[in-house]
């Protein structure tokens, strides 16, 4: 009996454990496994169709399809598909709709972008591509769902249920007029819309709920596929889009995941740069028992051999367009930037060139555009109108309105965020930010001041501003309160037409300065090494409130570019280190702390020929600069542009010697630039030294003349001692002699 009890004591406990879902196994065993559905998914394609180094398109996903052994496949997009390149935009998005068609895309959700061409146009290729168009949140004019809500999906007897959530954000960064009134669910009246699509699901048995979504991960987004997967119950996984994220096995870290309970999310990055493929296992019963992901990434990719009927459709498109494509329409004589380190982050020239032909296509006092209108560089040379155009991709019409000073500074403060596609590039005025991070933990800048030829911007001064459609009708946040008072030519015409008309010189020195100064209060070192680490021959400028030691991780990536790192401290009297990468061979930290004064360093002396206004730069305190090392000071008020001034520097003995005896010029900008070492001394003055020079220790209030006076006090004082002592010593012997 005790040995029967024992052995239920056993087999009970051995029944628990395998209860525990912290103990169970997270893959289902090979021999439960009945069914297998593979979902291929894709987002972000952008109208990216034809296979390149870098997109895999949409032949090489066939072939990888039709190879596919799996029971059951379903493709899913997870939206902004159907523009963005010119492949895409010349046909509308009908070549996009046709590749689909061709694929056998059984569903997709629609995108912020894939509102391009008006809610008529996407409907109707939704319906050329054969493709179910799903969103639960997106309701019409007339209050009824522009897309069903959910749609099940039969593979090999398995019926999966796909709830499509469109972003909220298509309301705000959308033209307005390309939404024909449609509105957007959002935050809990969507999650009740979703917890419903959910739990009707359920009721018609399916065997797994999955959600399509163009919400994105980003904590930026709100609401995100984050929220939905914490707010409703009964999700089994979430293909995700919009954030342009990459999850290589999927995304579980996520704020208030919990296994088994909440779903695995899914994400495959922009530009059809991979693809995923989430495989859902099922049991004998139709239980699901397992979902994993394997991203397909472009190396992988390219081992396939293009589909023959994909690869002539996209071929048939190429030679309809190719006679524009491949025209050229200018020349630049230098890189144009777009990339999304330098873009989204600061000024660059191509978001000056852009800007600047706005203000002088219109006519207008100042130009704002945001920075998602960029979609690629252009390298130097021969532009063709196939480059131009798939930089820049959407057909913006320019348009002006009025708009205030402080109407001005509202709408840079909301949108001076770090990393966002609002970010603006402007032309003709300059503005001077301070880097801060905000309640949603993002970095942004508040202005500290906004300028117009030199001029301080007041709230109640009023401007024409040139702005594109988009922007003007709502797109990207942009939000603007006068009638709009002319339409203009698109911003792709204009462009043309500025790098045309304008000289090399000119455009070569774009954004040269930047219209746009961003202070910082500590490095951000990760984001100087991913700038540094871009593919893109753009110098990194920093801007710093006060000094500090930069370390040698934040200075390794420059070594052997050719390009600098410059380092601006804001102050009365700016200064830049400037480092170039061709200089450097060992990475080191580095010292930025410097004094530069037009007051005289304590313990040394000037010369009485110099300039009542001279410079001084103090590197005393300074003990860790690389070789070569150049330093750009402001003496604009001083010196003014285009004039000489010339550099010394005080040896041990505190004498001033010539570094340049022919002169430096100040530039446009009002600054000299010169190379410096640690721990040295430097004046700068308009007047060459010459060995006649007489020196002086100088004072704040009369640095060249109180020298003299005390030498000449103290030789007096000193023949007077000399005089009394002499005549002292001559009397004693007189006195000794009559004693």
């Amino acid at each position: 009996m005790r040995h029967k009890t024992a052995w239920a004591v056993l087999i009970a406990v051995l029944i628990a454990i395998a209860a525990l879902p912290g103990l169970a196994a997270a893959e289902p065993a090979a021999a439960d496994i009945e069914t297998v559905i593979n979902i291929y998914h894709t987002g972000n394609v952008r109208g990216h169709a034809v296979g390149t180094e870098t997109a895999v398109g949409y032949a090489r996903l066939r072939t990888i399809l039709k190879e596919d052994n799996a029971d059951g496949r379903l493709v899913l997009d997870a939206g902004n598909v159907f523009s963005g390149t010119a492949f895409s935009n010349l046909s509308n998005g009908q070549s996009i709709a046709a590749l689909m068609d061709q694929i056998g895309y059984d569903g997709m959700v629609p995108g912020t972008h894939d509102f391009s061409f008006g809610s008529e146009t996407l409907l109707s290729l939704l319906d050329s591509s054969g493709t179910a168009g799903i969103a639960v949140n997106i309701i019409g004019k007339d209050g009824t769902p522009v897309f069903e809500p959910y749609h099940i999906f039969q593979e090999s007897g398995i019926r999966i249920g796909v709830i499509g959530i469109a972003s909220p954000e298509a309301a705000e960064f959308a033209d307005t007029r390309n939404l024909d009134g449609a509105s957007f669910l959002d935050g809990e009246p969507l999650f009740t819309a979703v917890q419903n699509a959910v739990n009707d699901l359920r009721a018609q048995n399916v065997n797994a709920v999955v959600v399509l979504s163009s919400l994105g991960t980003s904590d930026r987004r709100q609401p995100a596929c984050v929220d939905v997967a914490t707010h409703v119950s009964g999700i089994d996984l979430i293909i995700d889009g919009q954030s342009d994220a990459v999850y290589e096995t999927g995304y579980t870290s996520y704020p208030g995941y919990i296994e088994g309970r909440t779903p695995l999310i899914v994400q495959t990055g922009k530009n059809f740069e991979n693809f995923g493929i989430a495989s859902l296992s099922f049991d004998s019963n139709g239980m699901l028992i397992g979902v994993s992901e394997r991203l397909v990434e472009i190396e992988e990719a390219s081992g396939y051999s293009p589909d023959k009927k994909v690869s002539e459709t996209v071929i048939e498109y190429e030679k309809e367009q190719q006679p524009i494509m491949t025209e050229t329409v200018s020349y630049t004589p230098v890189f144009l930037n777009a990339d999304p380190a330098f873009v989204l982050t600061g000024s660059t020239n191509f978001g000056q060139l852009c800007t600047q032909a706005m203000l002088k296509a219109t006519g207008a006092d100042i130009a704002l555009m945001s920075s998602s209108i960029l979609s690629s560089s252009i390298p130097e040379g021969a532009v063709s109108f196939g480059a131009l155009y798939n930089a820049i991709p959407y057909d913006s019409t320019i348009v002006t309105t009025e708009i205030s000073g402080a109407e001005l500074k509202d709408l840079l403060n909301e949108h001076l965020i770090m990393g966002s596609g609002s970010f603006p590039q402007f032309a003709g005025f300059e503005a001077s930010a301070r880097k801060y991070l905000n309640e949603d933990g993002e970095s942004a800048a508040a202005v500290q001041a906004l300028t117009k030829d030199g001029k301080e911007i007041a709230d109640t001064d009023r401007f024409t501003i040139a702005v594109t459609d988009l922007m003007y009708y709502g797109g990207d946040g942009y939000t603007f309160s006068e009638p709009l008072l002319k339409e203009g030519p698109t911003l792709f015409d204009t462009v043309i037409n500025y790098l045309n008309e304008e000289t090399a010189e000119t455009l070569s020195s774009l954004s040269d300065p930047s219209p746009l100064t961003i202070w910082e209060e500590t490095i951000d070192a990760d984001s100087i090494s991913a700038k540094l680490e871009a593919e893109v021959p753009e110098d990194v400028h920093v801007f710093l409130n006060e000094a500090s030691i930069i370390p040698e991780s934040v200075v390794y990536p420059l070594i052997g570019q050719d390009r600098n790192l410059t380092f601006t401290m804001q102050g009365d009297r700016p200064y830049s280190f400037i480092f170039n990468g061709t200089d450097l061979s060992v990475p080191m930290n580095i010292s930025l702390s410097a004094n530069v004064s037009q007051e005289p360093p304590q313990g040394k002396r000037t010369a009485s020929s110099a300039d009542a206004e001279a410079v001084f730069l103090d590197l005393s305190q300074n003990d860790a600069l690389p070789p070569e090392t150049s330093i750009s000071i402001y003496v604009g008020d001083v010196y003014p542009p285009g004039s000489l001034v010339y550099l010394y520097y005080y040896d041990q003995n505190r004498d001033i010697l010539p570094l340049n005896e022919d002169g430096i010029e100040v530039d446009h900008t009002g600054n000299v630039t010169f190379s410096v070492s640690p721990g040295v001394t430097y004046l700068l003055n308009s007047r060459l030294l010459n060995a006649a020079t007489i020196f002086e220790n100088p004072t704040a209030n009369h640095p060249f003349t109180l020298g003299i006076v005390v030498l000449v006090s103290v030789f007096a004082v000193w023949v007077v001692f000399f005089l009394i002592t002499k005549k002292g010593a001559q009397k004693q012997p007189a006195k000794k002699e009559k004693e």
